[in-house]
Formats: C-alpha cells, sequence, structure tokens
C-alpha cells in the first residue's frame, strides 16, 4: 500500500504539532508528513524533521507558495491562527482572506481532502446579537471549502482548550485560578455563566486533537462534508475548580461573573475574542457549536486513532480536565 502524503500547515503550532505527533504514531505506516512553517531554523521545527517530517519554509500570504507545499497531497491539514499579529489588523490580509488562499491553493494543487480546523459562527448562531470575529471568519472559510466541487472537506471545531488554564497571563483576567490565591484563600474561577446547561466543552490539545484528526484521516471518505465537534470532556463551570482542587488539594470555587459584558480586556485582543466567546455562547444558551455538545464521534476517532496508534486500555479514552490538573499543577 503505498503512503499517503498529508501536509500539516503551522506545523510547529499547537493544534499542528498534536496532528503531526499523532500521524508520527500511526503503526501501519500509512502517512508520510510534511510540515509547513515560517520559521524553518526553529527549535520546533528541527525537532519536527529530527522526527522525519519534512519541513519545507512557506509565505503563508504567497498562494503560488501554498499551492507549491501542498503539491502530491492526499490531504492538508490546516489551522489558520486568529492571534497572529500579521494577520486582522488595518492594512494586513483578514483571517478569511489568508483560509481563503489556503483553499486555492488546495484545489491548485489537487488535494484531496481539506481538514480545516474551524469553529461555528457567532452571528448567524445568535441572529446577530452577539458578533466574534475569529468565529464568524473561521465559519466562513469552512462553507468556502465546502463549496469547492473538487475538494472534500472536514471542519473540525475545537472546544475550549484545557491548556488555556496553563497560561499565566489569562488567570488574571479569569479570576486567579490556578496560580494566585485571592483575598480569602481560594483559587477562583471567575467567569461569566455560559449559559443553557453551563457546560463548557474542553479539548485537550496535545493530548486529544491530534488524535481527532489521525482518526478522521482514517475515516476521510465517510466523513467528508461534515462538522466535527472536538471534544474532550464537557463540564459544567462550577465542576472545573472542584476538579482542580480535587486534583491539587488547594481550595478552590466559582464565582460568576454577573454580567459577560463586564468582562475586563484591557484593550487585548486576545481577550476581547474570549469576552465575545463568553457573550455568544450565554446569548445562545451554550451551544459553542450552534447545536449541543455531543462528545460521542470525537471518542470513536480517538479510539480509531489509538488503534492505529498500538495503544490499548486508558491510552484509547479522551483526556479527562481532572486529569490535565493533576499531571500539570499537581
Amino acid at each position: 500500500m503505498s503512503q499517503k502524503l498529508i501536509t500539516v500547515y503551522g506545523a510547529t503550532g499547537a493544534q499542528g504539532g498534536s496532528v503531526v505527533k499523532a500521524l508520527l504514531c500511526d503503526k501501519p505506516g500509512s502517512f508520510t508528513i510534511r510540515g509547513i512553517t515560517r520559521s524553518p531554523n526553529s527549535e520546533a521545527a528541527r525537532a519536527l524533521a529530527a522526527a522525519g517530517v519534512e519541513i519545507i519554509k512557506v509565505n503563508i500570504f504567497n498562494k503560488d507558495e501554498l499551492a507549491a507545499s501542498f503539491k502530491g497531497s492526499w490531504a492538508v491539514f490546516v489551522n489558520t491562527n486568529s492571534d497572529d499579529p500579521a494577520i486582522g489588523s488595518p492594512g494586513l490580509p483578514t483571517e478569511t482572506q489568508v483560509g481563503k488562499w489556503a483553499v486555492d491553493a488546495a484545489v491548485e494543487a489537487g488535494v484531496k481532502y481539506f481538514v480545516y480546523s474551524g469553529l461555528a459562527s457567532a452571528s448567524r448562531i445568535t441572529n446577530g446579537a452577539v458578533s466574534c470575529l475569529c468565529f464568524d471568519e473561521k465559519e466562513d472559510i469552512a462553507k468556502y471549502a465546502h463549496s469547492q466541487p473538487s475538494l472534500q472537506s472536514i471542519v473540525i471545531n475545537p472546544a475550549y482548550y484545557m491548556e488555556n488554564f496553563n497560561v499565566k497571563e489569562w488567570a488574571a483576567y479569569l479570576g486567579g485560578l490556578p496560580f494566585t490565591e485571592d483575598s480569602e484563600g481560594y483559587y477562583t474561577l471567575s467567569w461569566p455563566l455560559w449559559g443553557g446547561s453551563n457546560e463548557v466543552p474542553l479539548i485537550a490539545i496535545e493530548r486529544d486533537f491530534g488524535d481527532i484528526v489521525h482518526g478522521a484521516l482514517l475515516n476521510a471518505d465517510k466523513l467528508s462534508g461534515k462538522t466535527i465537534q472536538a471534544i474532550s470532556q464537557s463540564k459544567a463551570l462550577e465542576e472545573i475548580p472542584a476538579d482542580f482542587e480535587h486534583a491539587t488539594g488547594k481550595k478552590s470555587r466559582f464565582i460568576p461573573l454577573e454580567d459577560w459584558r463586564l468582562f475586563k480586556t484591557d484593550g487585548t485582543r486576545v481577550m476581547q475574542t474570549v469576552k465575545e466567546m463568553f457573550g455568544f455562547c450565554y446569548v445562545s444558551g451554550g451551544l459553542y457549536y450552534g447545536e449541543p455538545n455531543d462528545i460521542n464521534l470525537s471518542a470513536s476517532l480517538k479510539q480509531a486513532a489509538a488503534a492505529a496508534q498500538g495503544r490499548s486500555g486508558e491510552d484509547t479514552r479522551l483526556y479527562s480536565l481532572g486529569q490535565y490538573f493533576k499531571e500539570v499543577f499537581a
């Protein structure tokens, strides 16, 4: 059986790196991997090259370079980085433009499967009540990919990253948990209410996301044209500090912010996105995906990937937030 070439756009990023890691573990050796990056001499890129990944330097703003880097690929995985300072500011291309260039490059290169890391449009789901630019733009890119007659597209929408809890700069905006005690000695999570059942979809990017993409590629013919909820676990907000306390022994609690519009951003782009996400989810009744959270497909794709990687038992199951807190903070 001939190997299928998978090209990973942004191979040194959190999502792309997880995808590469999963594909490298494929025991049948079904795939060869090409990673494209703007920084081929970075430590992360050199580590991938040492693991057998073909690393190519590509200017993602140049469609011809992208098309050349996609040439010969059976599938490409693309995650456009909403927080990239080279995207979205005045005078710079929008994320929608960058994503459409990637789609056009895949079509030009004759790629069969286009796997895109998307999100559901806040504007569409709330009927314009709340917009969240990166959510809206990612859905536009996904729709554009789905509209290409020569391209079979699979959209994989990641949940809220568990790894965000380990970003110290974020903790100050979100109550202090897991880094800073409040004046009463608690590690406090302070988010607006999520809406609906108050259950937040969570994804372990390092542990699960790449496996979900791997599983999707193993079942690409069945999933073409589909959108997948990439979820490791759904958790009610009040359960998050309870999991942290159980894992670490540190007193923790949830104190809801009374209105999502009061969430402070200090003018930062990333916190503005978080604020808009809170507003979108609250107004939509907790419908981060535009529909209720459903972990079942992610669980089955994780199992498919684990089987291909020769793993069994606990390693075939999706990661829990409690496991994450214990591994990182205990």
